[in-house]
């Protein structure tokens, strides 16, 4: 099967890899021919064509905002959603060997490559389209502050709207996801599904406890919660921060650490000035296999979000966890299954709503008071993600349900 991928993250390194690219690589290792087009929005890398994971073509696309570089902030943000995907059709086209596509997978929110995934579906009369959605845009983001409500938000509904009817199938992450779908996109005719979460195979290499506890001033007999992923508005720092106030006494052996980076990171380094929160150790962002590494000494992963969005949200970072084999302490929203999948699904943590602090607290004394049974929920978890989260597993749905 030729399969053309359209995303705005992709990473040029087998060793720096992103879901997409998880994804890829298997579709890859099941020996599908895998075209990438990456429309790239951090200005950070170069346009390049490169040949990963064997056979897999992968053109690089940044988002040229030069021409925008004099214009206000609010016109070169508007610029870079709804304009930059059509100034890189040329350069698509160009790179572009293949002469048809059986399969076209893009990624929520679609609208950042409106205008080149409507040609390219055009160009190609592409017959089977999934659509991976992870994030309800613009709603999510108009609930977090980061769009203006009014005509920029009904824009970017319509936009988004429109570029979803272009796919048979969506994926979303859970059944709340499925129902929210249908409400907030009452227009789409096609078929939705759950489509978990997924990553490699392959465990984390187990590292040396007592030698990475050293290394970042750790105590050897600390009981480690690891906060893994972006800085972003909606991902509970200040959640974080608020219980690690609240159990330093109770629990003094608990350590907080942080490994990612983003906006909010000035936010945290400013509240761990001075002695605050002595408790929490910020690491910056660490390389994947460094991160990975680390997290395989850790004892408790965190899953946070702000608690303020009525979309149902399905974090990242808990598949890393779950391949680690750790135990989650999540923290969520009222709308989501999230919680209800972790505990009684997965088996594999204890979650509840961002507004019960001594319910989290409960929690998180809980998990610290029994290792036995954060190991069996580690095993747990590692156990559930091997048998239907693995980059194989979602990548054979992928294919099957667009065949």
């Amino acid at each position: 099967m030729n399969i053309l991928v359209l995303c705005t993250k992709f990473a040029m390194s087998e060793s720096d890899g992103s879901l997409s690219n998880d994804l890829v690589a298997a579709l890859t290792q099941a020996g599908h021919r895998v075209t990438v087009i990456c429309l790239e929005w951090s200005g950070t890398t170069r346009a390049e064509v490169k040949t990963l994971y064997g056979s897999a073509t992968i053109l690089n696309i940044p988002v040229d905002l030069q021409r925008a570089a004099a214009w206000p902030h609010a016109i070169q943000k508007a610029y870079k959603w709804f304009l930059a995907s059509r100034n890189a059709i040329s350069m698509v086209d160009a790179g572009l060997l293949e002469k048809h596509y059986d399969l076209f997978v893009g990624f929520s929110p679609a609208s950042a490559c409106f205008w080149l995934q409507k040609h390219l579906l055009k160009k190609f009369k592409i017959k089977k389209k999934y659509m991976i959605l992870w994030d309800f845009f613009p709603r999510y983001h108009a609930e977090l502050g980061l769009i203006p409500k009014g005509p920029v938000y009904w824009i970017a509904k319509y936009l988004e709207s429109s570029a979803i009817r272009d796919f048979d199938t969506i994926g979303v992450m859970s059944q709340a996801n499925i129902s929210f779908f249908r409400k907030e996109f009452t227009s789409y005719r096609g078929n939705i599904e759950v489509l978990r979460l997924w990553g490699p195979q392959a465990v984390p290499p187990q590292g040396d406890s007592a030698i990475i506890r050293t290394q970042y001033g750790l105590a050897q007999n600390s009981l480690i919660c690891i906060f893994g992923g972006q800085l972003i508005p909606g991902r509970g720092i200040e959640l974080l921060l608020r219980l690690a106030d609240a159990v330093r006494t109770k629990l003094p052996n608990v350590f907080f650490v942080v490994a990612g980076k983003g906006p909010l990171e000035h936010y945290l380094t400013e509240n761990l000035e001075n002695g605050k929160h002595p408790n929490v150790r910020y690491l910056g962002q660490l390389p994947r296999e460094q991160y990975l590494q680390f997290l395989t000494i850790c004892d408790i992963g965190l899953v946070f979000n702000s608690g303020t969005v009525t979309v149902p949200t399905f974090a990242s970072k808990t598949i890393d966890y779950l391949r680690a084999g750790k135990p989650i302490l999540g923290a969520v929203e009222a709308n989501t299954d999230y919680s209800e999948i972790l505990e009684n699904e997965i088996k594999a943590g204890y979650s509840c709503v961002t507004t019960d602090i001594e319910q989290l607290i409960a929690n998180l004394t809980a998990l610290c008071e029994n290792p036995k049974m954060r190991q069996e929920m580690g095993l747990n978890g590692r156990q559930y993600f091997n048998k239907y989260m693995t980059s194989p597993i979602i990548s054979n749905q992928i294919t099957n349900s667009s065949s």
